[in-house]
């Protein structure tokens, strides 16, 4: 079954009714779901949909071929002598009528032919108004050096783009609709939103039980995580090291460096290919005047497979019963921090929709080292509008969130303007202390609040 992806979706369509013809480049880091969404996009609709393979060029045609065959129910063996024939043979098959050509994992057949953009580039030029023409895949910089070079034959050509990322919180809970309020909060909180992580659940058995069936166990499809969504023209030794080291709270190049013994110049190379993947995201922390550069594993079941699995998979193979029993206080940790991230997605969510008091611009988690208050400050999220401020805070615990942790709270946004207008979002997995309900600009969110059942 098809969930979500309604925004996407929505583009898409609109593009096939536009009347004209359409190219659109589609990319994202793997297993985010560009396969599924295009697939359903093109279910009610004319099209050929080719995933190219890591294969030679004649390789590709070949089995490209194939798909044409199988479409004009022609003898299946039939190779087209080159591309050009391939891709004439399918317009004039479709000639009036509206129709999706989408060559999915595109950068596969670029990789081993470089004319290959050139051929794209002359046939869409070439085609009429009824081509919808989608290229996607996996490799994000090849794909965006394919439209934004000026020396790439498709520069200018494209009339869409969609970075395909994880799913907006509204989404993603529709898998999760048989669990309880405090369970769906523990699944997000160590997988957050990803459709292939989600969809992997069974909502039937306990949320350990499914972690230790999914990924501490040696026959679980996240096992070997890494292998699924780490794009596939990476180094698995250089980056296993790299986000073995940040899982381990060596965040800035010069502590990942240290700790992986590899120069500082290797390391922000790789980095950039695993911020274009968005498997790492690049976080600021502040201090004085300066501002210094961390970086964080955006996917908290990865950051959770480096630090727990990742060093364990031998003893897991040989007795994952104990080692499971070892690894909860890791996993308790991983949902405490990633709770804070679910509140995020919450806030977001309310942003998109209008619900908060102002459009704000992307809610974020604020640092900053030797504040005025002679003390770090870390506040959950913060935002700024004009002269509004918005302040969050975030309780993962069997308590109370009390009125002492929201004046700690209070001192902490104190560093700012103090003219600025404050409004303040609390959550809290335990409820509030009642004192804190009787603040004008607070506004409290409790699991039953931020996962309500419309």
């Amino acid at each position: 079954m098809f969930i979500g992806r309604e925004k996407e979706l929505k583009q898409l369509n609109a593009a096939y009714n536009s009347g004209r013809k359409e190219l659109g480049v589609i990319y994202g880091r793997r297993r985010i779901g560009k396969t599924r969404l295009i697939d359903q996009f093109v279910s009610d609709k004319n099209h050929i949909f080719y995933q190219a393979k890591e294969d030679s060029s004649y390789g590709n045609l070949r089995s490209f071929s194939y798909e044409i065959n199988k479409l004009m129910s022609l003898p299946i063996n039939f190779i087209y002598s080159n591309w050009q024939e391939a891709l004439d043979a399918l317009s004039a098959y479709f000639k009036g009528k509206r129709f999706v050509l989408c060559i999915d994992e595109y950068p596969f057949i670029t990789k081993q032919d470089s004319s290959f953009s050139s051929i794209i580039q002359e046939y869409f030029d070439h085609s009429e108004n009824n081509l919808m023409l989608l290229i996607s895949g996996s490799d994000v910089s090849l794909l965006k050096n394919e439209i934004q070079n000026k020396e790439s034959p498709l520069y200018k050509r494209k009339t869409f783009e969609m970075n395909i990322q994880k799913l907006p919180l509204e989404e993603a809970i529709l898998f999760l609709k048989n669990c309880n309020d405090e369970t769906i909060c523990s699944y997000l909180s160590i997988m957050s939103t990803f459709p292939y992580y989600l969809s992997a659940i069974n909502t039937n058995n306990s949320f350990e039980d499914e972690i230790k069936r999914l990924i501490v166990n040696e026959y679980g499809p996240f096992f070997n995580l890494p292998e699924n969504v780490l794009s596939k023209s990476t180094k698995p030794d250089i980056y296993n090291s790299i986000l073995f080291a940040i899982a381990n709270r060596k965040t800035t190049i010069s502590e990942i460096s240290t700790f992986t013994k590899e120069e500082t110049g290797k390391i922000s190379k790789y980095l950039v290919t695993l911020l274009n993947s968005d498997i790492v995201s690049k976080r600021t922390t502040f201090n004085g005047n300066r501002k210094n550069n961390y970086y964080v594993i955006s996917d908290p079941l990865l950051k959770f497979w480096y630090k727990a699995i990742y060093p364990n998979q031998n003893r897991i193979v040989i007795n994952n019963d104990m080692v499971f029993e070892e690894l909860k206080t890791d996993l308790k940790q991983s949902i405490e921090l990633g709770f804070e991230d679910v509140c995020l997605l919450y806030l977001n969510k309310l942003n998109r929709e209008g619900k908060l008091r102002y459009i704000y611009p992307e809610i974020q988690t604020f640092k900053a080292d030797k504040t005025i208050l002679g003390r770090s400050v870390q506040i959950d999220g913060l935002s700024k509008h004009g002269s509004n401020l918005l302040v969050v805070e975030c309780k993962y615990r069997k308590d109370k969130f009390t009125q002492a942790m929201f004046e700690h709270l209070k001192e902490s946004d104190s560093i700012f303007n103090k003219n600025l207008k404050r409004e303040y979002y609390l959550f809290s997995k335990n409820g509030f202390d009642s004192k804190l309900k009787e603040t004008s600009n607070i506004h409290l969110i409790d699991l039953k609040k931020m996962f309500k059942k419309d």
